[in-house]
């Protein structure tokens, strides 16, 4: 097992589409960084000159840990898109070069194959969460230091530099929850299709379709709401209350961990059982 492992961990390390979400990423930071860096001051007197009437606000507001929390807010949105890239690939694109076929003769169960693929797009989710936290940590305190994180969350919310940390490490492990569902569900539809795009425009569809359903809202599909997967896409926001909503959080926990095993059960079955010819 863990040979197929590192043998699927060596593939996508060879293909160019498995750095474009790292170098999407670091374009992304970098250029928000720098926007805020010359801009952000302006911007921020904008966006809370109403709050100037009523607190008395000191010392520098744009932080490591604001910068942070806006980018974990438009990242989450693009994240889904740079996945769908590697992990729609993993079945997918080798059933269109015929070398799936040549892998299913190998004295291996397609079981653990599948699993393989499972563990390397889960690990390739990681890397890319882990990268984005660093690449965002490492050039905010470079460029803005550390501070007091303020937020705009049903009401205002302020936090001192010493109350952060836990707050963003529980934020990044529920947003890199939601990202493996993305992955699970890419995986699963790349075992049904011969097409690599498939799987990656598939996914995002799904995506934006149940995304679109929760934004508006309708009486009609409030009663499923709570159970849509997306819905808890956004639910590492909690983690910035200061009363927790620790229900509201296991919840989501439990409806994503759900998602999970229901997409890779659903892939493993089909996988298991469909014919190979090419």
């Amino acid at each position: 097992m863990i040979r197929l492992i590192q043998i699927e961990l060596f593939k996508i390390s060879k293909r160019p589409r498995t750095y474009i979400g790292f170098i999407a990423i670091f374009i992304i930071v970098a250029g928000l960084q720098m926007a805020m860096y010359f801009e952000g001051e302006s911007l921020v007197t904008m966006g809370i000159q109403n709050l100037k009437n009523d607190f008395r606000l000191e010392g520098g507001i744009i932080n490591v840990n604001l910068m942070t929390y806006i980018l974990m807010n438009s990242l989450i949105i693009h994240i889904p898109i740079l996945i769908c890239l590697v992990t729609g690939d993993l079945i997918a694109g080798e059933a269109s070069s015929g070398t799936l076929r040549l892998i299913l003769q190998r004295p291996h169960s397609r079981s653990k194959i599948y699993l393989s693929k499972i563990i390397t797009g889960f690990a390739y989710s990681i890397a890319l969460i882990l990268f984005m936290g660093l690449t965002t940590y490492l050039s905010g305190i470079l460029l803005f230091g550390n501070g007091d994180l303020i937020v705009l969350r049903r009401g205002v919310n302020v936090f001192s530099a010493d109350d952060v940390f836990w707050r963003f490490a529980g934020a990044f492990s529920m947003g890199l929850l939601s990202m493996l569902v993305v992955a699970s569900l890419s995986l699963m539809i790349s075992s049904f299709v011969r097409n690599a795009i498939v799987p990656i425009v598939g996914t995002i569809s799904i995506i934006i379709v149940l995304n679109i359903i929760f934004t508006l809202g309708a009486t009609f599909f409030e009663p499923i709401l709570p159970y849509i997967f997306t819905t808890h896409f956004i639910k590492w926001q909690y983690f910035f209350d200061f009363d927790l909503n620790y229900a509201a959080i296991y919840n989501a926990i439990g409806i994503q961990l759900a998602y999970i095993i229901i997409f890779n059960v659903i892939g493993l079955i089909h996988f298991k059982n469909k014919d190979i010819l090419s």
